[in-house]
């Protein structure tokens, strides 16, 4: 018996290393991906904390200030479709978050809500942003959530797109369908993996599950997520920020203390944040609007592109000042 555990043990090793070394996929250089991906607008800059921005100034800077975060694993490139909309009559600010992107790895590590609204206000300082709209999608929907309940004089209103942040309704606990990526990451016995071998598929399948017009899964994208998610310390990052979200990132904040008008957009397929989670958010938020596009999955803003950046127009002219 011994023998037979020691034989199957010693195979499974063996298929495990050759499975390791067929999927081994380092880093990519900063200077490589920056050269591909830091293209037009974009621009860097050193923030007081050690950290290093990526980020983009687009639009018309008379306009009023649409200040654009993005969710998991992903980047600013996600929020172009809306600035091809919304770029004439407002003056549009993406950022990638740490450990995203080209932003990457920050000091002392720190990818809670906690670590990126500090980060959000020393970059909002650093362009020179008093007073503006903040907009995020699922983790950046969180972090917009965090921001305005830490520095609710900065944002004169919000665009919460599938946003996280909120507990989800126990009621729609089945219809999440995550990622395995997202399954694996954060947890002690997978993330050294996850960290050196990210096949393309994991993330193809990882789009696919998020994404329901599948049309806009093309080559192109998912050769940016799979390359960007290797900018050197985004997979540490990942697995950090998932460590946190299985334990303390899984509170509930406090949105019915946010005060200002709040439009809320989500896809009625989203299986990573379900709209039920949406609906609840709308009922607990003081003065907020809902939105929901039916056929529609995580990703709005790239789904719909001309719906959603409608209505987001529409929101932001309605709003007083810039």
């Amino acid at each position: 018996m011994l023998r037979w555990v020691k034989y199957t043990a010693s195979i499974f090793l063996i298929v495990l290393a050759i499975l390791i070394y067929a999927g081994w996929t380092p880093d990519i250089p900063h200077d490589v991906l920056a050269e591909k991906y830091a293209t037009g607008a974009s621009e860097f800059t050193d923030l007081p904390s050690g950290a290093r921005a990526h980020y983009r100034l687009q639009g018309n800077k008379d306009g009023k200030t649409i200040v654009l975060l993005h969710g998991s694993n992903s980047s600013l490139h996600t929020w172009e479709p809306w600035v091809a909309r919304l770029s004439e009559d407002n003056f549009i600010v993406t950022v990638d978050l740490p450990g995203h992107g080209l932003t990457g790895a920050v000091p002392g590590d720190d990818y809670t809500y906690g670590g990126m609204v500090k980060f959000l206000k020393e970059f909002t300082e650093s362009v020179d942003l008093a007073r503006f709209i903040l907009g995020g999608n699922s983790m950046g929907g969180g972090v917009t959530l965090a921001y305005t309940l830490a520095y609710p004089d900065d944002v004169s209103g919000l665009v919460l797109v599938d946003a996280a942040g909120t507990r989800l309704p126990a009621s729609a606990a089945g219809k999440i369908d995550h990622p395995l990526a997202f399954k694996l990451a954060g947890r002690w016995y997978s993330d050294w993996i996850l960290e050196n071998v990210t096949p393309r598929s994991i993330v193809e399948e990882g789009l696919s599950k998020s994404i329901s017009v599948k049309k806009i899964i093309t080559k192109s994208a998912v050769d940016r997520y799979w390359e960007l998610v290797r900018h050197p310390g985004n997979r540490h990052a990942t697995g950090l920020r998932f460590a946190w979200y299985r334990t303390e990132g899984s509170r509930d904040l406090p949105v019915e203390n946010i005060t200002q008008p709040a439009l809320i957009i989500w896809g009625d397929e989203d299986s990573l944040i379900p709209v039920e989670t949406g609906k609840l958010l709308h009922e607990r938020m003081p003065n907020s609007d809902l939105r929901i596009f039916g056929g529609i999955g995580h990703l709005p803003m790239e789904e719909v592109p001309n719906k959603t950046a409608a209505i987001v127009a529409t929101f932001a002219a309605n709003l007083p000042g810039s």
